[in-house]
């Protein structure tokens, strides 16, 4: 099973920030205790040391940012696809307002069961089933917005009107699949690995030359190793729209719900 989907997306992302920071605090103890061992190594290669662990250090933070940037573009488009989606919904409901009843009335019931539906799969986090129960209740719903669609293809219904519901109905049908692959397209774990190995060996050169010249204090490796941590765990909380704090929400989606008119009695 592949690393990306069947191993690393399902375990928990604090477990894995945690286990990144003891590997990183295992690097800088090494690195240390290697560098205790080089006590009387000549100035020329302390500097060495000293230059390659700046310059990998250096090295890691360009790819932190890069890291970064990249799970923040992919938030921001789960979050469009939202929008887009609650536009879709906000649409289609006001172009069945130009079908006759008992369509008009069909129809508009079917988009506030849906959007309920997609509300439910933007709060389902760390819940595979309710996510599966979603998005099949929501693909249960298009064929039954598009039938709708399909009885109203009438002789007393005007091609203009019946042209609009459709496109309208097609954009929404649509966006079901685009938002399921917006959730699905995260970083590979490849990334992670190389991240985590980059910061390893930055802190083991740093750590080195501490060791070598003698300096007691392993203070700034750990505050090192956490800080990159801490970085590492906020790319990956990004990075897991279902699992992580940082949410895409659902408010438009609530908004729109709010919006749709409401049976007549």
């Amino acid at each position: 099973m592949p690393l990306d989907l069947g191993v690393f997306y399902q375990i928990d992302h604090r477990l894995i920030a945690l286990g990144m920071v003891a590997v990183l605090l295992a690097a800088g103890e090494i690195g240390y205790r290697l560098g205790e061992a080089r006590i009387d190594a000549p100035d020329s290669v302390r500097s060495l040391m000293s230059g390659t662990g700046a310059a990998t250090l250096g090295l890691l933070g360009l790819l932190l940012g890069f890291a970064l940037s990249m799970a923040i573009a992919r938030w921001d488009i789960r979050r469009d696809v939202i929008v887009d989606e609650s536009n879709a919904i906000g649409t289609l409901s006001l172009r069945a307002g130009l079908l006759e009843e008992p369509l008009r009335g069909e129809l508009r019931e079917a988009l506030r069961e849906y959007t309920d539906a997609r509300i439910t799969l933007g709060g389902s986090r760390s819940e595979p089933e309710a996510l599966r129960a979603a998005r099949l209740e929501s693909e249960a719903l298009h064929t039954r917005i598009w039938s709708v669609v399909e009885r109203a293809n009438q002789p007393t219904t005007l091609n203009a009107t019946l042209s609009s519901v459709i496109s309208a109905a097609n954009e929404l049908i649509d966006l079901h699949e685009l938002r399921l692959a917006s959730v699905e397209n995260r970083l590979p774990a490849a990334l992670f690995l190389m991240l985590l190995a980059v910061a390893a060996l930055a802190i083991a050169f740093l750590a080195w030359s501490f060791g070598a010249a003698s300096h007691r204090g392993r203070t700034p490796m750990l505050l090192l190793a956490l800080l990159v941590g801490a970085v590492l765990l906020l790319i990956m909380d990004v990075n897991r729209p279902q699992r992580g704090r940082i949410e895409v929400g659902v408010a438009p989606l609530e908004r729109v719900e709010e919006s749709l008119p409401r049976p007549t009695p």
